[in-house]
């Protein structure tokens, strides 16, 4: 039985999604097609870096990996939370698209410089050959170019044109995929591997420009001020904690790299490519489609919003679960299929996979923080995870070797997700309620476990999609999911293309909007 707090606020949901299911809808079909530009783009770049592993040893595997994670942490400094404050206020009033464009074009390109120049003043203090201090330079010009092509990338998602910049995410990663590859095979090594990526970026530039005029969307001169000051001031906390988060996911490359190994890099490098295509794949599509979705709803129904953002939250953990059981149990196996030679990426990623499992949970409640606008109380709980992380690497590396970069990562979103928490306030009745459904969840898990383990010397495939069809029993039969959370599923799977209306009248069919 629920509480009757649990209930009511249920019961608040469901009177308010009758109005609200043609947002729902325009936001299902939204999710639609950033999640399949995101399959085939992360596919393709999955497939790549897999490939990429081969064609180079795991020493430059890892001093690519290492400069990769300073570029993409530098890239806060010119992001400066400017997009998801453009995103969140263009959704809301589309008509100042044209002044918010204007003033990103004059402070987004200065930031992109100052970045620039503190990578290449980084790449002097630490303990690099003139080599890899060339290759930071070089590869760090993607800041600059990136900067123009991101900018029309959130005024895109603001006026909902998913379809349009998911066609260009797709021809950004096979330009760079084709041009990587020619590169390489011509004997161009690292230096072509980063020439290629600038030259498919500014391909992306110009396609997201192309659109943008299309649709007539251009910077309206001269300049409001008023706009860059609040883009600022808004976005300083947020710039912040992208940054202190980036550093917080990125910084355990760079102490690997110093402290070890460039072939340790390396190893843990290939580790981070299979955790974080899972995050980005699941968490970072179901965000983007959401935000501007969940920014109108803290407008009108902030309670309903917080309910929203608990069950999504707990949707993720449903689903995310046997992500992390699956994978840290196989990793060995899972290692040796997709990146023979490197046999030290196992030990990190069976650590590693539940700190993104922990990660996708929270990330929910870290965007209901900035839709509240409380970016300082996020910057906090960033510093926590980041003072943790780089305590943790500064202990386990000398002593337990590469391993503890990925223990060092989970124990720091355990601290993160548990501030994240207790910043939300849940009263008493939602954490007896949420706590017994956690429970049901973690017994599915337990026993999704048992099954793996008895077939761990099975084939890899088969472990896993057992495992995954004893997780899928247990669920429903402890009944985790509540009628609520299948009426929100049934809204967005209903808008689905072709099966949409399949699933609409005869998979859910006694669950009624209206």
């Amino acid at each position: 039985m629920f509480t009757s707090s649990w209930a009511a606020i249920s019961a608040a949901l469901r009177y308010t999604l009758p109005p609200m299911e043609k947002q729902l809808t325009r936001t299902a079909q939204n999710a639609t097609a950033i999640a399949l530009s995101t399959v085939l783009s992360n596919g393709f770049q999955f497939g790549w870096v897999i490939l990429l592993a081969r064609l180079l040893n795991p020493a430059d595997y890892g001093t690519w990996g290492t400069i990769s994670a300073l570029i993409v942490t530098a890239a806060a400094i010119p992001e400066f939370g400017m997009g998801i404050i453009v995103l969140r206020d263009v959704a809301q009033r589309p008509a100042d698209a044209g002044r918010y464009l204007s003033a990103t074009l004059v402070a987004q390109p200065l930031l992109a410089l100052l970045a620039y120049l503190g990578l290449i003043g980084l790449a002097l203090l630490l303990p690099n050959d003139a080599a890899t201090r060339l290759l930071v330079a070089f590869a760090s010009l993607s800041l600059i170019i990136n900067v123009f092509g991101n900018m029309c990338y959130n005024q895109l998602l603001a006026v909902e044109q998913m379809v349009a910049t998911s066609v260009i995410i797709v021809l950004h990663i096979v330009f760079q995929i084709v041009f990587s590859f020619v590169a390489l095979a011509s004997g161009g090594g690292l230096i072509g591997l980063y020439s290629a990526t600038i030259l498919a970026g500014l391909l992306r530039v110009a396609m997201f420009w192309a659109v943008m005029r299309r649709l007539e969307i251009g910077p309206v001169w001269p300049m409001d001020g008023r706009i860059v000051r609040a883009l600022f001031i808004d976005g300083f906390p947020i710039a912040l904690s992208s940054f202190l988060n980036l550093a917080y996911q990125h910084a355990n490359k760079v102490f690997v790299f110093t402290l070890l190994t460039p072939t340790d890099a390396g190893y843990l490098t290939a580790a981070f490519t299979i955790v974080f295509g899972v995050v980005e794949l699941i968490n970072v599509t179901v965000l983007t489609a959401l935000f501007p979705a969940m920014s109108r709803l803290s407008q009108s129904q902030p309670q309903a919003l917080r309910t929203l953002t608990d069950r999504l939250a707990f949707l993720t953990l449903i689903i995310t679960l046997p992500l992390g059981i699956g994978i840290s149990m196989l990793a060995a196996k899972l290692a040796a299929l997709l990146f023979p030679g490197f046999v030290g990426t196992a030990v990190v990623l069976q650590a590693l996979i539940w700190h993104a499992v922990l990660m996708m949970v929270g990330n929910f409640y870290v965007r209901l923080l900035i839709i509240q606008n409380k970016q300082r109380r996020m910057v906090a709980i960033e510093v926590c995870g980041l003072v943790l992380n780089v305590a943790l690497n500064l202990f386990l590396l000398p002593r337990i070797g590469v391993q503890g970069a990925g223990l060092a990562l989970f124990l720091s979103q355990v601290v993160v997700l548990a501030l994240l928490l207790l910043e939300h306030r849940h009263d008493a009745d939602t954490l007896r309620s949420l706590a017994r459904r956690a429970l049901g969840v973690g017994a599915a898990g337990l026993a999704m476990a048992g099954a793996i383990f008895a077939l761990r010397e099975a084939n890899l495939f088969v472990a896993g999609l057992v495992g995954c069809a004893v997780y899928g029993v247990g669920i429903v039969t402890l009944r985790t999911v509540l009628p609520d959370d299948w009426l929100l599923l049934r809204s967005a799977l209903s808008a689905l293309p072709i099966v949409g209306p399949i699933i609409r009248q005869r998979i859910f069919p006694a669950l009624r909007l209206s």
